[in-house]
């Protein structure tokens, strides 16, 4: 029995003095029971351990519970395990004992509460590349023993190796457990082997494999509907990319946009590159872009075009990087970039109130024709598209109005009855009224102004300069109690004139709320185990999310609290958020603008060793700039909802 537990001193410490205070009062023999350790996935309580890279990257954790199953007369007290796996595929992160391990239940009948609990002694872990090794011994006093089935420890193990399309599409290897009797072994009260045989360490099998991916990319165009103000007016388009699964290995991308030739012209310089593939590439250049430009005829067998429209075809990618010929440029799931920016010019238009529409359109005739994407194995992965819906700009004759804000063209409202970009808690808002007659400035008119938002109605007038502009202000109020409640929604501002007994008038609307919003922080797990050692890396998400058209910075925060209030650790993300693009949205048909939100920002923080047990609390925000620099907040604190506990060992 000494050989057995030679290698953990603290271990074998403790259970001689559980033998040599309770020999006197038991015998020496053991009973022989059908008792196993098994290795379990806690998800499922099977001995599989099985990941797809659909669901799971490299560098994803996962838990192994170490399970006794046992007769009611096993008479547990002492145990170790060797837990093994392939180390080119896997690497250790920690083992601990959770809260309803073997030895906790008497705990809990004698309403000792943590961290005093009984006498256990588990010495540091003996951790190599493939295998760790651990076990824990009970002092007994007064006397109380395990029986049954139970969870020894949990082991977290995290994925180094990864699987792909182009091999290898499936790794897999044995969670397996030590040699019985020199590596792993179950003890009585005496320190005697309880008879578990080699056959009886039920081992478990970790596989990770490359499945397809369910769903493909999507390019789409920003704007979705794009307004010129007027004739000449050169239209940029933004072509964008999401939904880039790192499963499908892309390293390119071509498509073909189609437009009508009565509506509009290529202008120059015809594109410039976007970003996407630039964050990934290592190297000046290492992205390549092409374009043919402004074609109708199509070479066989690309399917024809119709008559009065004509087409650009544009191909780029990111080119091999040495000595690493590939790595991948998506490094989460769902990613969503810029590719490029097409620029044409508005050669047509029309006169009020008539309103001309067309689409400029990617070419998606047939799959792998024109519109796709391009992995590292030279394979075409098919895309899907969302075009772009086009208006002419419309000439206004006569006596016309424009109603707008302080935001440069299109995020104030430009054109008739058109939604400003959305304006924040007690800001001041800026109303122009741009007066015209035949497109020609009238000046020294009186133009009136209604405000209307739930109770709040109120008026101004201003006449018009020498520019046709007239212009008010108001500061958005801010009440005493439930201002939320009472300011945040929609605005609608209605502004009139007067010229030669004819009356013309245009609306507003603009969306009123948090410049930008934490909407949630959350623990990714419940507990995080304490150690004097290090423990457990505190592990959260926060989400966030803005109505603005126009991108604005944005420094988030998170800080972290444990149960006695004692700040134990900090993070910042600085970023920037909004749509970038003008949305328009149909006011006063009582739609709301479109909210943005982004992928979760993942938040790492070690745990301090200072960190007392028990239960934490971690606050979220967002600032224009650290308020050291005199930023203030964007929006109220967030805090966790779900609870999440600092524990003992």
């Amino acid at each position: 029995m000494r050989g057995k537990i030679s290698k953990l001193s603290s271990l074998t410490l403790a259970a001689l003095l559980a033998i040599s205070t309770l020999m006197v009062l038991a015998p020496m023999s053991v009973k022989a029971s059908p008792t196993t350790v098994e290795v379990i996935n806690p998800l499922n309580g099977t001995h599989d351990f099985n990941f797809t890279s659909d669901t799971t990257n490299v560098g994803d954790q996962f838990d192994v519970d170490i399970m006794v199953f046992g007769t009611s007369d096993m008479d547990l007290q002492n145990w170790q395990v060797k837990v093994t796996w392939d180390a080119s595929m896997l690497s250790f992160v920690s083992i601990w004992l959770p809260d309803n391990h073997v030895f906790a239940p008497i705990d809990k009948s004698l309403g000792v509460p943590p961290p005093l609990g009984r006498s256990m002694s588990t010495p540091a872990p003996l951790v190599d590349p493939d295998a760790v090794t651990w076990g824990c011994t009970y002092i007994n006093d007064p006397y109380w023993t395990f029986n049954g089935t139970g969870i020894l420890c949990k082991v977290k193990l995290q994925i180094t190796k990864d699987v792909s399309q182009g091999g290898p599409t499936e790794i897999h290897c044995t969670l397996g457990l030590g040699k019985i009797v020199d590596e792993t072994f179950i003890l009585n009260h005496l320190g005697s082997d309880i008879t578990v045989n080699q056959g009886d360490l039920i081992t478990g099998t970790f596989r990770y494999s490359w499945v397809m991916p369910s769903y493909y990319p999507t390019l789409y165009i920003k704007p979705a509907i794009s307004k010129p103000a007027k004739i000449g007016d050169i239209v940029p388009l933004q072509i964008w990319v999401k939904n880039v699964h790192q499963g499908w290995e892309i390293i390119g991308f071509q498509f073909s946009l189609m437009w009508d030739t009565k509506f509009i012209e290529p202008a120059s310089p015809y594109y410039t590159n976007g970003t996407f593939l630039e964050g990934f590439q290592y190297f000046p250049g290492g992205v390549m872009y092409a374009a043919d430009i402004n074609t109708h005829s199509r070479p066989m067998p690309l399917t024809p075009i119709p008559d009065d429209y004509n087409y650009s075809m544009f191909g780029l990618i990111m080119l091999p990087d040495s000595p690493i010929p590939y790595h991948t440029p998506f490094p989460h799931t769902s990613p969503d970039g810029l590719l490029m920016t097409v620029y044409f010019k508005a050669i047509y238009e029309t006169i009020s109130p008539v309103e001309d529409w067309t689409w400029i359109e990617f070419i998606d005739f047939k799959v792998d024709e024109d519109t796709y994407a391009l992995n590292q194995y030279i394979n075409t992965v098919p895309a899907s598209a969302e075009d772009c819906h086009y208006r002419a700009p419309m000439k206004i004759l006569g006596l016309a109005i424009d109603l707008y804000t302080q935001y440069d063209p299109p995020y104030g409202g430009q054109g008739p009855d058109m939604p400003s970009d959305m304006f924040g808690p007690q800001q001041l808002v800026d109303l122009f009224a741009l007066v015209t007659y035949n497109e020609y400035p009238v000046q020294q008119k009186l133009v009136g102004f209604e405000v209307r938002h739930g109770d709040y109605v109120f008026w101004r007038e201003a006449a018009t300069d020498e520019k046709g502009i007239a212009h008010v202000s108001f500061r958005l109020p801010w009440p005493c109690e439930d201002p939320v409640a009472e300011i945040f929604g929609k605005w609608i501002v209605i502004a009139t004139v007067e010229v030669a007994e004819q009356v013309k008038n245009d609306t507003l609307g603009f969306w009123v709320w948090w410049k930008v919003e934490v909407l949630s922080v959350e623990p990714k797990q419940t507990e995080f185990v304490q150690r004097k050692t290090g423990g457990d890396d505190l592990l959260f998400t926060l989400e966030y999310a803005t109505y603005s058209m126009q991108t604005i910075n944005v420094t988030l925060t998170t800080t972290v609290y444990d149960e006695l209030g004692f700040f134990i650790g900090s993070d910042y993300l600085t970023t920037t958020v909004g749509w970038g693009e003008y949305k328009y949205y149909d006011y006063l048909a009582c739609e709301t603008p479109p909210l943005k939100t982004y992928d979760p920002w993942d938040i790492t923080i070690p745990l301090p060793t200072n960190a007392v047990v028990g239960k934490g609390t971690v606050f979220g925000n967002a600032f224009d700039k650290f308020p050291w620099l005199g930023g203030t907040p964007y929006c109220p604190e967030v805090t966790n909802t779900i609870d999440f506990y600092i524990a003992k060992p």
